[in-house]
């Protein structure tokens, strides 16, 4: 993810002016672990030149301790013992993915004898905000909103890792080298400007347009980039990279739902989350692995809760948390036996993809049946009689229509609430 533009500008020109600001607020925050890549992996075989990149490991820290201050002050701190810790956990193995895995570190600050590793350190925002985004030094950030907003540990663990890519590969650093040459081409474009008796006011506009599209193009690179590595990082540390596809598939119906501009040209500073999703997944797949979103995310699985006792008792077969419908026992078959075997065909069903769309509801021999269209095989999934409408005093027709438009809509929020839509 990325920082607000303000804030990106206003934490870049700290950098550059070495501004100092306080650090901490009053009061006993947690203080960040300081994380080194030495965490246990799996064994995952990986084979990707990520590259090089060179840093100067003095400056890192020395910027990285103002912009600490900055944000600490700006915002308050989410004081979360178990999400400090979870996300430390899950940071730790990420960035020892990223040591092994790259891009290799050259210090320009010392040429010679054994690199020191660059620390990582996670803080908590308490803000509803969705984000996350890398400083200088190996400082991160994350906001309630995001933590909150992912759906598992593969969905945070793939924006952890895209952070952890942005440290790695030193592009805030790179975003401010190109500030500080572009301010002094525009200083010179307005000191001709002045002297061949030009509008310095509209030269002023048009150098000001050009350098933000050439510092915007180099952030859509530079987020591309990090989409890239974080996929082979949370891959690496043992983690499902799908989750980076589905929370920015969330993420872009998020922002699509918002007002904003159609197209933003040049103001265009990350590119929208369905066509990173899209590149992600191909990626994915290069790599071998199955792209099943909803190993990821709150997908909903089909249960059963018996209600009463003996010979009497019924059993509501549920989706999600919801009742889809109650059953009753029919013939030889208890109510359990008939609401277990439906969960099971309708679970089978979700594993295979099972959408919406997929849905229909046919009569048969005094029945009406809830089963699967021909895209995932005809399947029946759940049988309706005389008996079950009876026990909500219904007629038959009317209330198998309900539960099937109830089952088709139960399964439509399911896949908007996880970004399939």
């Amino acid at each position: 993810m990325s920082i607000r533009a303000g804030r990106r500008l206003v934490l870049c020109l700290l950098a550059v002016l070495g501004a100092g600001l306080p650090g901490w607020s009053d009061g006993e925050p947690i203080v960040p672990t300081l994380l080194r890549p030495d965490a246990e992996l799996p064994d995952r075989s990986l084979e990707v030149d990520l590259g090089e990149r060179r840093y100067d490991l003095a400056e890192e820290l020395r910027q990285g301790q103002q912009v600490v201050a900055f944000y600490t002050k700006e915002v308050p701190a989410w004081e979360n013992p178990l999400q400090q810790k979870r996300v430390e956990a899950m940071a730790h193995r990420i960035i020892t993915a990223a040591r092994l895995v790259g891009p290799r570190q050259i210090r320009l600050d010392q040429p010679t004898g054994p690199p020191e590793e660059l620390g990582f350190t996670f803080r908590l925002l308490d803000t509803d905000e969705i984000n996350a985004f890398s400083a200088w030094g190996g400082n991160l950030f994350v906001t309630r909103g995001m933590i909150e907003f992912c759906q598992s540990d593969d969905e945070l663990a793939g924006i952890l890792a895209h952070e952890v890519a942005h440290s790695t590969y030193h592009h805030l650093r790179e975003q401010v080298q190109r500030i500080q040459r572009y301010n002094t081409q525009q200083l010179l474009a307005l000191i001709a400007a002045a002297f061949m008796g030009l509008d310095v006011s509209h030269v002023a506009g048009m150098v000001q347009y050009v350098h933000l599209a050439l510092l915007n193009g180099h952030s859509v690179d530079a987020e591309a980039q990090a989409d890239w590595a974080g996929c082979f990082y949370a891959y690496r540390a043992g983690f499902n990279p799908v989750g980076l596809i589905t929370c920015f598939e969330r993420l872009y119906r998020l922002y699509r739902s918002r007002p904003q501009p159609v197209e933003l040209g040049a103001f265009q500073t990350h590119p929208w989350s369905d066509e990173r999703a899209a590149s992600l997944e191909k990626q994915i797949r290069a790599l071998g692995l199955p792209v099943d979103r909803r190993a990821v995310t709150n997908a909903i699985c089909a249960g059963v809760r018996l209600v009463g006792e003996g010979a009497e008792a019924q059993a509501e077969l549920l989706l999600g948390d919801q009742v889809l419908v109650q059953l009753v026992g029919r013939q030889d078959t208890p109510a359990a036996d008939r609401a277990a075997d439906a969960a099971l065909a309708i679970n089978r069903a979700l594993a295979r993809g099972l959408r919406s769309t997929d849905l229909q509801v046919q009569r048969r021999e005094g029945d009406y049946v809830i089963r699967t269209l021909t895209r995932l095989s005809p399947t029946d999934l759940v049988v309706l009689g005389e008996a079950d409408a009876a026990l909500q005093k219904q007629p038959l027709e009317p209330f198998a229509r309900r539960v099937y438009h109830r089952f088709v809509a139960r399964c439509r929020d399911e896949e908007l609430n996880r970004g399939a839509l």
